[in-house]
């Protein structure tokens, strides 16, 4: 008897190191692999889910579920571009090249890998003095690296709708610049020497606009006897991420619309003229980093007076809607649908 006992608690001891182990791994790998929501036992409660931001883009939920489905600027309906699933191309000499299938085109002044992937996000990156500039381009400093919807001048027809819905953190070493101005966003229909339709911002102390220092400004330019410049509040700070949605109607003072939410607050909702009346089109849409004072070699050394060696900063996922007038959805509520997950 007393041996019988010994077995059995041998045979115990070996299960619990053993059997019960492996059979958990074998059915957690079945699951992760199927991809199979695990649902909860009666009175069961199942921890939350927390989106991260950064790092693996696996733990991330918002990029999990994210699909490419983009098109060509002027195709209506939702287009979604998730950036690790679209590859950029390598290139040299040239201020700019196409990708995702021609539907985006990278817009680079003037080092070529400017823009780049960082997990599922897009990088931008710009030192103005490094790499030094080659002879191919026009300026003498790097400052701007950008993307923008394809075909260039696309003429959208006034009356044209667009929604725009992004995320857009600032690097970790991110400082105010108080002496230049930058855009991070911006809508140009072409024109040389114009400026954008509409753009945002992020001002200098004392420059248009009178806002403070690094604050994120919206920008209407269209009004050909001014600009009108609308005050977010918000003074972005190092590894700080925005989500913007945007809404616009092309249009005159009568039927044109421009409405700006950042991290789900409205900060504009105005009726107003969105295109110029000398061209009046909408126009393409650009993301990333244009320091336009960097073309000026006293500028760049006001921002290294300032620490400012080079700017970085982060886009998620990109997501637009373009209607037409006479599209069943026209100017129906699809905030939801383009406001970063």
């Amino acid at each position: 008897m007393k041996v019988l006992k010994i077995a059995l608690s041998i045979l115990l001891l070996n299960c619990f190191f053993s059997c019960g182990k492996d059979e958990s791994i074998g059915q957690k790998d079945e699951l992760y692999g199927k991809n199979e929501a695990i649902e909860p036992e009666e009175n069961e409660v199942l921890e939350e889910e927390t989106p991260v931001q950064g790092g693996d883009p696996i733990s991330q939920k918002n990029e999990v579920v994210c699909e490419t489905k983009g098109a060509m600027g002027n195709e209506t309906g939702l287009k979604v571009w998730c950036w690790g699933d679209v590859e950029i191309p390598d290139y040299s000499s040239k201020v700019g090249v196409p990708f995702s299938n021609g539907q985006l085109k990278i817009n680079s002044e003037c080092y070529e890998k400017q823009v780049s992937k960082e997990d599922s996000r897009l990088k931008f990156s710009i030192n103005p003095t490094y790499p030094e500039v080659g002879n191919w381009c026009s300026n003498a400093y790097n400052m701007r690296a950008e993307i923008s919807t394809e075909p260039w001048k696309i003429n959208h027809p006034a009356g044209t709708e667009e929604w725009f819905g992004w995320s857009y953190s600032f690097g970790d070493n991110y400082i105010v610049d108080t002496k230049n101005p930058w855009a991070f966003f911006q809508v140009h229909e072409g024109t040389a020497g114009e400026t954008p339709l509409i753009a945002m911002w992020s001002v200098n102390e004392g420059g248009a606009g009178s806002g403070n220092a690094g604050e994120v400004l919206v920008v209407n330019n269209c009004n050909d006897s001014k600009s009108s410049y609308y005050s977010t509040g918000i003074i972005p700070k190092a590894g700080q991420t925005l989500d913007i949605v945007i809404h616009v109607i092309w249009g005159d003072d009568n039927n044109g619309l421009l409405q700006v939410w950042i991290d789900g607050g409205k900060v504009v909702d105005v009726q107003e003229r969105t295109v110029r009346a000398s061209h009046p089109v909408g126009g393409n849409a650009k993301w990333g980093i244009y320091k336009w004072p960097w073309r000026n070699g006293d500028d760049v050394q006001k921002s290294r007076d300032l620490g400012i060696t080079k700017l970085e900063t982060y886009m998620g996922a990109l997501r637009i809607i373009t209607r037409k007038p006479e599209d069943s959805e026209y100017k129906k509520d699809s905030y939801s649908l383009v406001a970063p997950r």
